[in-house]
C-alpha cells in the first residue's frame, strides 16, 4: 500500500502541469500550523500545557512555545513529544509540521529516541540511553 507522500512523489514525477497537480491535490499537502497540531494533540491526550512541561524536562520553555513566542529547534519538539507521550507517527508528523527532518533509524542518536518513543520511555530514561552511548541527551 502506498502512502499518501508516496503518491504524491510518483504524481509529481509524472506531472505534465506543476499548477493543475498542485490545485488537484491541495488537501494532500501538510497546512496544519505547528501550534495548532501541538493544541489538538494536547486536547485529544488530555494532558495541559503545565503536564507538558514537567514531561518534557524543559519546563517554562514549552509555554514560550505554545504561545507562539518562540520558535521551537528539532530536539526541542521530540522533547515536546515525550512530555505529551506521543506515539512514534505523531512525532513525525509533529517533525514534519515544523519543517524539521524526521527521526531516521539509520541514524544511531535516532535510533535510540525511536526506541525510547516506541517503548513508552520517558524523556529521562531515552536521555540515559542517550547518555550511555555518549550521544547528545535531549534535555
Amino acid at each position: 500500500m502506498k502512502t499518501i507522500t508516496q503518491e504524491l512523489l510518483d504524481g509529481l514525477k509524472n506531472a505534465d502541469d506543476i499548477k493543475a497537480f498542485l490545485d488537484l491535490h491541495e488537501q494532500d499537502f501538510l497546512s496544519q500550523s505547528l501550534i495548532d497540531y501541538l493544541n489538538e494533540l494536547m486536547s485529544e491526550k488530555n494532558i495541559t500545557v503545565a503536564q507538558v512541561a514537567k514531561n518534557s524536562g524543559i519546563g517554562e520553555y514549552v509555554y514560550k512555545i505554545f504561545n507562539g513566542e518562540r520558535n521551537a529547534k528539532r530536539d526541542t519538539l521530540v522533547a515536546i513529544s515525550f512530555g505529551m507521550h506521543l506515539t512514534f507517527e505523531e512525532t513525525q508528523l509533529l517533525l514534519r509540521i515544523a519543517k524539521f527532518a524526521i527521526l531516521d533509524s539509520r541514524d544511531r542518536r535516532d535510533g535510540i529516541i525511536i526506541y525510547a518513543l516506541m517503548h513508552s520511555l520517558s524523556i529521562f530514561e531515552c536521555d540515559d540511553l542517550l547518555n550511555n552511548d555518549n550521544l547528545i541527551t535531549l534535555v
